[in-house]
C-alpha cells in the first residue's frame, strides 16, 4: 500500500497551510476601505504595487508568477516618503493605524542644520493626485565640480528606494565598502536606488552650497519659462483660475507671485490631520471651497496648481521635514516627519522651494503624533547601587547618541562619547531618573537662500523648524536601585552596652549614613560603613536601628531579648502541602526581618507583624529555624507524618467509596477506556471532516482569487474587502454535538450492561424489554428517540446503514409490548437476538 496521501489528506493539508494566509487577509480587509493614510505618501503610489501583506500571502508566486511577485517585493511602500513611487494620492483623515506608524523612526540625519528632506517630485495634476510623467530633465547650469557644496549624512532606519537628501544632491558615496545598489539621478532630481537601500544603511550626499540674496530671484517675469511646458500647465475648475488669479494680483515677479499665494494658504486654511473629507477627484477646488482645514498635501497641491494656472512653473515635492534634534548635528526623523511642499523654477536659478503649509500647527500637530515616544533610550551595564560606577548607553533610533548630556536625578552626570555611553556614579536614591539634554540654537533664518549670480544651484526659502529632544517627563527613564539596607552588631544587643554597627547597602558599605539606635542618634558611619554606637540602658523586646543617607532610609527592628518562634498550621493538623505560618517575637515584640528556615531551605523573613507563610514539607518534625542580628532560635513541627497518613487514609477512603459507588452503576475501568476511545475517535473523525470541508471552501476562494488577481490588484483588493461578510467561525457547538452524538453509538454498549445489572424491575420482562430498547437507539445513535414512534427510530436506523431485518423486529416486539397489549415475555427473546444481530452488523462494518 502507498504510503502518499489520499485526496482528502491532502486537502486538508492545504487547509492548515493556506488558513493562517486567508485569515490574515481577511483580518485585513476592511482596513482596506478606510481612510487615506497621512498626506498619502505611504499609500501604495502606483496601480502595479500590491499591499505587502497581499505579496506575502502563501501561494502568490505561483499565482501571479514569479515575476510579478518579485516586482511587489522590491516596489513595497512604507509610511512616509522613502518609496513614493510613479503615483500619489492626495487627502483623507488619518487613520489610527496610520497614527501608531508614525512614531516610527525613518533615517537619522546629520547635517550642519536642519533641513528639508527631499525624496522625489511629481509633474502631473491628475485631480485626486500626482503622478511623475517623462519630462524634459532641467540640467544644472554648471557641473557638479564648478560647485561648492557641503555633505550630510544619513541612516536609513527603514528600507529606502528613494534617498533623503538635500536639494540640490550632486554627490553620493557610501563609505569604503560601496552602496548596497546602484542609485541613478531621476528627471526629477531625486536619488533612486536601482534595489532598495536596507534598514541599517549609511550614505552620505553632497548637496549644493546655498548662499543669501533675495534679490536675484526678483527679477524673474511671472508668467513664461524655458522649462518644460509640463510644469506650467494644469487641469482644474474655472474658479480655481479665477481666485489664483484674484491672489496673485499685479505681482510683478514670480518670486511675489508664489509668496501670495504661499501666504493666502497659509491664511486662509487651518491644519487637521483629522477634520477633513474623504478625498475627491478635484483635491484644490475641494480645498480652496469647500473644506476649512487640512494637510500639507492639500496646501502643497493647491498651491502648484495655482501657480500654473498662472502660467508659473512648479511641481509637487514629497519628502521629510525638519525632525528632532538629538544632538551632535544629528535629527531623528519619523514618520509624522514626511511632508510636502512646492518648488518653483527661476531661470538662471533652478527650482526654489516654498512651504504653504502652517508651520506652528503642523508642529504640533507631530509633537501629538508620537507625544509618547521617546527620543533617547538609556541603558545601564549592571544593576545601580548607590555609591558605584555604573556605565549609561544612550541611543536614538539604535545609533548611539554622541555628544548629549546625562541627567541623573536632576544633576547632570556627563557627556556621552562616540559610542554613546557615560559612566556616573550612582546617588544615594531608591530609582534613578534618568533624562538626556541636548543643545543647539534651533532658531531657523528668515532669510533667502539663493546662488551667486550664474552659477545654476537649486536654493529654498527658509529652513524647516526642528524641535530640540524634549527634556521633560516623556523622555525620561527610570531605574530601580539595589538600595537593600541591612545592619549588623559585632556581638549580641545588650542594654547599655556599647557595639560597632557595620551597615550595607546593596551588599556593599553604606558610608557616610546618618545613624539612630532607639531614637538616639548616634553619628554617620565611616568608609567601611561602620559606627560605634551604645545600646540604651533601658532596651528590651526589639530595638530600632535607622540609617539614611540621601534618598535612602531604612529601618529594622533589632532582637534584645531572646527570639522566640511558633507555628500555626493553617488546617486542623499539619499536613504536608499545605500552609503554616511562623511568627517571630522578642519579649512580647514581633521581630521584622527574621529569617525563617524550614527544614534547612530558607521560606523567607518576616513581615512588619513578625511573620512569615511556608509550605509544610513532607519530613518527620521538620525544624523550623530563625535569626535576627545574632540571636537565633529554633522550633520543630510535630505530628507531620501521622497527618500525612490520615489524609491518605481519607482520600484512600473516598476513592473505594466512589469506585464500589460507580461498580453498583456499571461503570468499569473497562466501561470507561472503551468511553474515552470512542470520544477520541469520534473528535478525530469530525475535526478531518472539518479539515476536508474546509479544504474544500478554500478551493473555492483560491479560484476566486485567481479570477480576481486577472483583473490587476484593484481586482485583488475588491475580493479581500468582501471577505469578511462572507467568512464566518467555524461551528463549534455543532461540532461538539456530532461528537457526542458519535460517542453516544459507541458508549451505549456499556449503558446496556448498566441497565441489566440496576434498576428495580430490571429482572422483569417489561424491564428488559425497555432495556433491550434503549441500548439499540444507543447503538444507532438515533437522538431524542423518546419524541419518536418506534417506526421512526427503526426507518432512521436502516438510513444510517444498520440491517433492516433485525431494525424491524426490534421496533416491532417494542411497539407490540409498549402499545399493544401483549406479553413483553414473548419479544423479549426475539429483541434480544435482533439487537445482537444489530450489534454484529455494525462489528462488521467497522
Amino acid at each position: 500500500m502507498s504510503d502518499a496521501p489520499g485526496p482528502d489528506a491532502r486537502r486538508a493539508l492545504l487547509a492548515v497551510v493556506f488558513g493562517v494566509g486567508l485569515v490574515t487577509a481577511a483580518a485585513a480587509a476592511p482596513a482596506l476601505g478606510g481612510q487615506a493614510p497621512l498626506g498619502g505618501l505611504d499609500s501604495p503610489p502606483a496601480p502595479s504595487e500590491v499591499p505587502e501583506f497581499v505579496r506575502n500571502l502563501p501561494g502568490m508566486d505561483a499565482l501571479l508568477g514569479t515575476d510579478a511577485a518579485q516586482q511587489f517585493r522590491t516596489e513595497a511602500s512604507a509610511f512616509g516618503a522613502l518609496t513614493p513611487g510613479q503615483s500619489a494620492s492626495v487627502g483623507g483623515p488619518m487613520s489610527p493605524g496610520q497614527r501608531a506608524n508614525a512614531t516610527e523612526p525613518h533615517f537619522v540625519a546629520r547635517s550642519a542644520e536642519s533641513r528639508y528632506w527631499r525624496t522625489e517630485a511629481y509633474t502631473t495634476y491628475t485631480g485626486s493626485g500626482w503622478e511623475r510623467q517623462p519630462v524634459e530633465r532641467v540640467r544644472p547650469l554648471r557641473g557638479a565640480e564648478d560647485r561648492s557644496g557641503e555633505w550630510s549624512e544619513v541612516t536609513l532606519r527603514q528600507r529606502a528606494t528613494s534617498l533623503p537628501t538635500p536639494w540640490r544632491p550632486v554627490d553620493l558615496t557610501c563609505g569604503d565598502g560601496g552602496c548596497p545598489s546602484t542609485v541613478s539621478l531621476t528627471p526629477t532630481g531625486g536619488i533612486e536606488a536601482h534595489t532598495a537601500f536596507p534598514d541599517d544603511a549609511t550614505y552620505r550626499v553632497q548637496s549644493v552650497e546655498r548662499t543669501d540674496g533675495p534679490n536675484v530671484l526678483e527679477h524673474v517675469p511671472v508668467a513664461g519659462s524655458a522649462v518644460d511646458d509640463e510644469y506650467a500647465t494644469v487641469e482644474t475648475t474655472d474658479r480655481v483660475r479665477e481666485r489664483a488669479a484674484e491672489v496673485v494680483g499685479d505681482a510683478d515677479n514670480r518670486y511675489e507671485a508664489a509668496r501670495r499665494i504661499e501666504a493666502h494658504l497659509e491664511a486662509e486654511k487651518s491644519y487637521s490631520l483629522t477634520d477633513v473629507p474623504e478625498p475627491g477627484d478635484r483635491i484644490t477646488d475641494q480645498f480652496l471651497f469647500e473644506q476649512d482645514a487640512g494637510y500639507c498635501e492639500y496646501f502643497a497641491t493647491a498651491m502648484t496648481t495655482m501657480l500654473r494656472t498662472q502660467d508659473v512653473p512648479a511641481r509637487y515635492v514629497v519628502g521629510y521635514a525638519g525632525g528632532e534634534y538629538v544632538g551632535d548635528g544629528r535629527y531623528l526623523v519619523r514618520g509624522a516627519d514626511a511632508h510636502a511642499w512646492v518648488e518653483v523654477y527661476f531661470e538662471d536659478v533652478g527650482w526654489v522651494r516654498f512651504d504653504p503649509t502652517p508651520g506652528d500647527a503642523r508642529e504640533s500637530a507631530r509633537d501629538d503624533l508620537h507625544e509618547d515616544e521617546r527620543d533617547f533610550d538609556v541603558s545601564l551595564n549592571r544593576t545601580p547601587v548607590p555609591g558605584e560606577r555604573v556605565s549609561a548607553t544612550v541611543t536614538t533610533a539604535d545609533l548611539p547618541a554622541r555628544n548629549v548630556a546625562l541627567v541623573v536625578n536632576g544633576d547632570r552626570v556627563g557627556q556621552t562619547d562616540e559610542n554613546g555611553t557615560v559612566p556616573f556614579t550612582v546617588p544615594y536614591a531608591e530609582e534613578l531618573r534618568v533624562e538626556v539634554s541636548t543643545t543647539v540654537n534651533l532658531t531657523a533664518s528668515d532669510a533667502l537662500a539663493v546662488p551667486d549670480a550664474g552659477d545654476g544651484r537649486a536654493y529654498s526659502v527658509g529652513a524647516p523648524f526642528a524641535r530640540q529632544a524634549d527634556d521633560g517627563d516623556d523622555d525620561a527613564q527610570t531605574f530601580e536601585v539595589d538600595a537593600d539596607v541591612q545592619f549588623a552588631f559585632d556581638s549580641d544587643v545588650d542594654p547599655g552596652a556599647e557595639r560597632t554597627l557595620t551597615v550595607t547597602v546593596g551588599g556593599r558599605p553604606f558610608p557616610d549614613a546618618a545613624v539612630s539606635v532607639g531614637g538616639v542618634e548616634q553619628g554617620r558611619t565611616d568608609d567601611e560603613g561602620r559606627i560605634a554606637v551604645r545600646i540604651p540602658d533601658d532596651a528590651e523586646g526589639v530595638l530600632d536601628v535607622t540609617a539614611s543617607r540621601g534618598d535612602i532610609s531604612e529601618t529594622a527592628a533589632y532582637p534584645v531579648d531572646a527570639l522566640a518562634v511558633t507555628v500555626s498550621p493553617s488546617l486542623v493538623a499539619p499536613v504536608p502541602g499545605t500552609t503554616a505560618t511562623a511568627r517571630v517575637t522578642s519579649g512580647t515584640e514581633p521581630v521584622s526581618g527574621a529569617v525563617v528556615s524550614v527544614a534547612g531551605e530558607r521560606v523567607g523573613t518576616t513581615g512588619v507583624d513578625g511573620t512569615v507563610d511556608f509550605e509544610i514539607p513532607l519530613t518527620r518534625a521538620p525544624a523550623v529555624a530563625v535569626t535576627a542580628g545574632e540571636k537565633a532560635a529554633t522550633t520543630h513541627l510535630g505530628w507531620v507524618l501521622p497527618s500525612a497518613a490520615a489524609a491518605a487514609l481519607v482520600a484512600l477512603g473516598a476513592l473505594a467509596g466512589i469506585a464500589v459507588s460507580a461498580r453498583r452503576r456499571g461503570i468499569t475501568p473497562r466501561s470507561v477506556a472503551r468511553t474515552l476511545a470512542a470520544v477520541a475517535r469520534a473528535a478525530v473523525s469530525s475535526a478531518v471532516g472539518a479539515l476536508v470541508g474546509f479544504a474544500g471552501a478554500l478551493d473555492d476562494l483560491a479560484a476566486e482569487l485567481r479570477a480576481a488577481a486577472a483583473d490587476g490588484w484593484r481586482g485583488v483588493l475588491a475580493w479581500l474587502a468582501s471577505l469578511p461578510g462572507r467568512v464566518h467561525l467555524p461551528n463549534v457547538r455543532g461540532w461538539l454535538a456530532g461528537v457526542a452524538s458519535n460517542v453516544g453509538a459507541a458508549s451505549g454498549r456499556e449503558a446496556g450492561t448498566a441497565t441489566e445489572t440496576g434498576g428495580a424491575n430490571a429482572s422483569e420482562p417489561e424491564g428488559r424489554l425497555q432495556a433491550v430498547w434503549q441500548r439499540f437507539v444507543a447503538v444507532v445513535g438515533v437522538r431524542r428517540w423518546e419524541t419518536k414512534t418506534p417506526a421512526e427510530v427503526a426507518r432512521e436506523a436502516v438510513d444510517r446503514g444498520f440491517p433492516t431485518e433485525p431494525v424491524d423486529a426490534l421496533a416491532t416486539a417494542f411497539r407490540d409490548a409498549a402499545y399493544g397489549g401483549r406479553s413483553a415475555d414473548s419479544r423479549l427473546e426475539r429483541a434480544e437476538e435482533a439487537l445482537d444481530e444489530v450489534r454484529d452488523g455494525e462489528e462488521g462494518e467497522r
